[in-house]
């Protein structure tokens, strides 16, 4: 009888993820390195809601600096180039091509960005089982927030490389609400940076939008009184309103995993202020009018956390 139960005890311990035996959170900060030092090659599928969409990406850390490009493969042939904290994106519209410059944000595989040790404070972490995915064998992550203002995610990361291979964000009542899967990926195929360029018709027109101002030491005019716990500002934009005398004020927040972008833009004469809530999906917006201004927050994040915040903004 003795032997039946030493049986039944190892068997256990083969169905137990070996990393649980290691600091747990030590494969968080081992993914987090992954996705900044690895150089690969991939395709994964990307579903909102409804919409799938295929994308190529391709990564390298050179030197000490990271460069990614990513085109879309579905629909329009769209293009972010990214190095370092700087993004391009080639946006194809009307035969022309639209060049816009935006601040990074921490996309798929990349998607852990702030200090794993904050990150700790606000999600539980537990392991899964052992699954494969695009031919590689991977261990299943979750992070299960601790309060309802944020959601849940769910890893599978390359046993090898720590690299998340597949990513799923669901609600509190286990919906899934965004997925991101590699069906194909490569490592250490990317020696140069010959691939680090758009591919852009010289025949096409190009319009250069610069959404991106210098960050500019202000005493801001308003203040936010409650932002939802453990989200810091990573980012803060002032921009000169075009026709008016005024400026408008772009604040981002992260935990780390998710972010809040909160819009602090004056009216124009004329012009009709958004009021009210709308939901994409993992993607919240919620937008009031207060005092010439209209204030709008959007994340991916529950509703109830973007609403409170524009709530809380006065000046």
């Amino acid at each position: 009888m003795k032997y039946i139960s030493l049986l039944l005890f190892i068997l256990t311990l083969a169905k137990t993820p070996l990393l649980a035996d290691q600091k747990p959170w030590g494969i968080i900060e081992k993914s987090k390195k992954a996705s900044q030092s690895l150089n690969y090659k991939g395709i994964y599928i990307s579903q909102n809601g409804p919409e799938l969409k295929s994308v190529e990406i391709t990564h390298a850390l050179h030197g000490s600096e990271q460069f990614t490009r990513i085109n879309l493969l579905d629909g329009q042939a769209d293009e972010v180039l990214s190095h370092g904290k700087n993004v391009v994106i080639y946006h194809r519209q009307d035969n022309n091509v639209v060049i816009q410059k935006r601040e990074q944000h921490h996309l798929f595989p990349a998607i852990f960005s702030g200090d794993i040790s904050e990150i700790k404070k606000y999600y539980l972490l537990s392991f899964g089982a052992s699954q494969r995915v695009a031919g590689r064998m991977t261990q299943i992550v979750n992070l299960t927030p601790k309060d309802s203002l944020r959601y849940a995610y769910s890893f599978w990361l390359d046993q090898e490389t720590s690299l998340p291979l597949k990513m799923i964000i669901s609600n509190i009542e286990k919906k899934i609400l965004e997925q991101s899967t590699f069906n194909k990926i490569q490592f250490n195929t990317v020696t140069n940076l010959d691939w680090f360029t758009p591919t852009l018709d010289p025949l096409d027109k190009y319009l250069i939008e610069d959404s991106i101002t210098k960050e500019i030491n202000l005493n801001r005019f308003w203040r936010a009184n409650n932002i939802p716990p453990g989200f810091k500002e990573v980012n803060f934009m002032v921009s000169k309103m075009a026709g008016i005398n005024l400026v408008g004020n772009h604040s981002v927040y992260s935990d780390g995993l998710s972010y809040i972008s909160l819009f602090v833009q004056p009216v124009r004469k004329g012009q009709k202020p958004q009021v009210g809530d709308l939901s994409f999906n993992a993607t919240n917006v919620s937008a009031r009018y207060y005092k010439g201004y209209q204030i709008m927050a959007v994340g991916s994040v529950p509703l109830k956390a973007v609403r409170n915040l524009i709530d809380s903004v006065e000046f």
